[in-house]
């Protein structure tokens, strides 16, 4: 199958990107068209660099304040400024196996505890990353009170 093949019957494809990865924890990674150079290291190593969790962590979040912001374009509610960390925890499983676990925690500012729920909940089923690991792996959805940064 060729990238311009869609592998989802029934949907349009809006875009493909790629990255390429060599060795693995201890290599390297390139991002996308611009080729984005990252060193890769194990959890927790001193070295420089960063490890696929941290990676996967900083798409989640991403992709889930774009979710977020389409959700709040159509409920009137302005999430500009709204902050998303994800915690991205590795669980083994058994000896070879391993999954992840996430926590989003998410802060959007001038809006209740219980209106902010409602819209992580709402972003949570819009965002693709969520609909990618729904089934797969826990993902809890942490309202915040105070900006992260």
């Amino acid at each position: 199958m060729t990238q311009n093949e869609s592998t989802q019957t029934g949907m349009k494809k809006l875009f493909t990107t790629s990255s390429i990865a060599t060795g693995g924890r201890n290599g390297d990674v390139y991002l996308g068209e611009q080729k984005l150079h990252l060193k890769t290291r194990p959890a927790h190593s001193k070295r420089e660099g960063t490890d696929p969790e941290e990676m996967f962590g900083a798409g989640y979040a991403a992709c889930y304040l774009s979710a977020l912001g389409e959700v709040g374009r159509r409920m009137g509610v302005d999430t500009t400024q709204a902050q998303a960390q994800a915690y991205v925890s590795l669980y083994a499983k058994s000896e070879l196996e391993y999954v992840l676990g996430v926590e989003l925690h998410v802060y959007v500012p001038g809006q209740s505890e219980e209106k902010t729920q409602e819209l992580l909940e709402l972003a949570h089923r819009a965002c693709p990353y969520s609909n990618a690991t729904r089934g797969n792996i826990k993902v809890k959805l942490v309202t915040l009170t105070e900006p992260l940064v």
